[in-house]
C-alpha cells in the first residue's frame, strides 16, 4: 500500500523542513510551486556557494528575502532555516556572515547553517566568534555549526570533537547542524551510524541526504536509498524531538576526493519531485511522529 505524503501540518509540528537545494537550475517561483505540490510548508531556503545557483553576498539583501517571503507566502509557506556555508576562518568571513545573519532574520529564519572553520583558520574564526553570535542574538536568529563534507580538516570533523566546540559556543546564540551525509566522504573510515548517534544529543538540528558511494565518488538519492541506516537516526532524532531538514542535493556529486561538482543541466522537475516525494513518505514511515 502506497504511504501517503504528509501534511504541511504534520511536518511542521515535528520541525521538519525541506531544503530548496533539490532544485538547483530552477527559478524561486518554480521552487516554491513544486514544493507546494508535495505539501511542504517549512522551507530550508539554500545559498551555499558552489551547490547552488551562483550568487554573490551584495544578493542577499531585504530587497530579495521580501521577494522570497512574498513567494512563499502565496503557498502558505514560511522559511525556517537559511543555509549559507562560508569557511569562517577565512579572511573576509566575518563580513559576509554578517550579510548572511541580516538576511537570514529578513527571511524569518530561526536557523542559520554555515560551516565552522577549518583546523588552518581556527585563530581567525576565534578572533570573530563572539560578535558573530552577539550579532545573531540581536537578530533573533540561531548559528548552527555544521560538519563538513570535503575531506580538508576542520574544527569539527566527527562527533568527538564537537564537545570541544560547543564549550566555546553560547547556546542561545549558537549550536550544531550536524550531516551523516557529509561524514560518510568527509571521514570515509567511520560509520555514519554511529558517529550521528553520538552527535544527536549534543545538536540543535540535523541534516538528512542519502548518499551512495561508487568507484567514481558519491552520489546524492532519495532518503531510503544510500549507504547510510538513517532510520536508527531518524528515531533517535525523534526521541529529542530534534527539529531537521532533508537536504537532498540531488544535483550535487562529490569525486573520489570528496570535492563537490554538479552536473551541468539542473534535473528534470518531474524527476526531483519524485525523488523528494519518495523521501517525504520514507520519513512519515520511519518517524514515529509523522
Amino acid at each position: 500500500m502506497s504511504v501517503e505524503l504528509p501534511s504541511a501540518e504534520q511536518m511542521r509540528a515535528v520541525g521538519m523542513s525541506v531544503s530548496t537545494a533539490a532544485w538547483d537550475g530552477y527559478d524561486w517561483p518554480d521552487v516554491f510551486a513544486s514544493m507546494a505540490r508535495l505539501n511542504i510548508g517549512d522551507v530550508e531556503v539554500a545559498f551555499i556557494k558552489g551547490y547552488v545557483n551562483e550568487f554573490t553576498d551584495d544578493d542577499l539583501n531585504d530587497e530579495l528575502a521580501h521577494e522570497l517571503r512574498t513567494l512563499m507566502a502565496r503557498h502558505g509557506q514560511r522559511c525556517t532555516v537559511l543555509s549559507a556555508h562560508i569557511d569562517l576562518g577565512e579572511a573576509g568571513a566575518a563580513e559576509s556572515m554578517a550579510v548572511r545573519i541580516r538576511f537570514a532574520a529578513a527571511l524569518g529564519a530561526r536557523y542559520l547553517i554555515s560551516n565552522a572553520a577549518s583546523q588552518a583558520g581556527r585563530d581567525h574564526f576565534e578572533q570573530g566568534l563572539d560578535h558573530m553570535m552577539s550579532s545573531a542574538r540581536e537578530a533573533g536568529v540561531k548559528l548552527l555549526f555544521e560538519n563538513p563534507g570535503d575531506g580538508s580538516n576542520n574544527l569539527i570533523n566527527q562527533a568527538s570533537e564537537l564537545s570541544t566546540l560547543l564549550a566555546r559556543l553560547d547556546a542561545s546564540a549558537a549550536g550544531i547542524n550536524y550531516d551523516p551525509g557529509n561524514l560518510i566522504s568527509h571521514c570515509p573510515a567511520l560509520s555514519p551510524l554511529d558517529d550521528a548517534l553520538q552527535a544527536i544529543p549534543q545538536s540543535d538540528h540535523l541534516h538528512l541526504k542519502a548518499v551512495s558511494r561508487g568507484h567514481d565518488g558519491y552520489h546524492f538519492g532519495a532518503l531510503g536509498t544510500g549507504d547510510i541506516d538513517y532510520a536508527p537516526i531518524v528515531e533517535a532524532l525523534a526521541a529529542r524531538r530534534l527539529p531537521f531538514s532533508l537536504e537532498l542535493p540531488f544535483r550535487l556529486r562529490r569525486d573520489e576526493h570528496a570535492q563537490p561538482n554538479k552536473q551541468a543541466e539542473p534535473l528534470p522537475l518531474e524527476e526531483i519531485e519524485r525523488d523528494v516525494a519518495a523521501s517525504l513518505r520514507w520519513t512519515a514511515q520511519n518517524h514515529p511522529a509523522l
